[in-house]
């Protein structure tokens, strides 16, 4: 059993996909009257990387489909979007009972606004942004420091996340066993996860 799970937030515990989807419908109809064209949501989809771009950078290509792009607020107008996804609070609400749970995220004060949107503020037990931290994954500290606050040896910790190279490897690295929320495909490169999982309920069979 494992005594400790840490979990990365963006894309792991919600669909950041479907929250900018709407967040884009939402700006074109205020600033264009309009959806965006099939085409035109696509290259933004392609221009955010999945939120892995500077907010600067996307805010200037933004610009190139007509949007203006607040690089300040963006975060904030996408955790307006963000929806909770079933079973995720009660999954990990469980799990909380018996060992140690802890997010670990890169961004900014925007990241525990999300947590509060899909109702994880109160269930997890300590939260680790890369900004307040001042290191972001895939850097080794950041997962030193919430493996501190597991207080458990890392092979007894599970790490889940969306990203290979960012979230899993460096978890793995360390002697962690991963998680992994499919939502991309796989690098050759890398090893294998521990597990491959497309819900958060399926922590509850892989954690008992």
């Amino acid at each position: 059993m494992f005594r400790g799970v840490l979990l990365d937030l963006d894309d792991t515990l919600y669909d950041r996909g479907a929250a900018f989807r709407a967040w884009a419908d939402e700006v074109a109809h205020v600033q264009l009257g309009r959806s965006l064209e099939p085409q035109e949501l696509a290259a933004l989809v392609a221009h955010d990387r999945r939120g892995h771009r500077s907010r600067a950078e996307f805010a200037a290509e933004a610009r190139l489909l007509g949007l203006t792009v607040d690089p300040a607020a963006f975060p904030f107008e996408l955790a307006g979007q963000v929806v909770p996804e079933p079973l995720v609070r009660d999954t990990l609400e469980a799990l909380a009972r018996t060992r140690r749970l802890a997010i670990v995220t890169n961004g900014g004060p925007a990241q525990r606004l999300k947590l509060q949107r899909i109702g994880l503020d109160t269930v997890v037990q300590a939260v680790f942004v890369s900004s307040e931290v001042g290191v972001a994954k895939p850097e080794r500290a950041i997962f030193e420091r919430a493996l501190g606050f597991v207080e458990h040896p890392a092979r007894e910790v599970l790490f889940v996340g969306d990203e290979p190279t960012i979230d899993l490897a460096p978890a793995a690295a360390l002697g962690m066993a991963t998680a992994w929320r499919a939502r991309s495909s796989w690098p050759d490169a890398l090893p294998p996860p521990t597990y491959r999982i497309d819900r958060i309920a399926e922590l509850a069979e892989i954690c008992a």
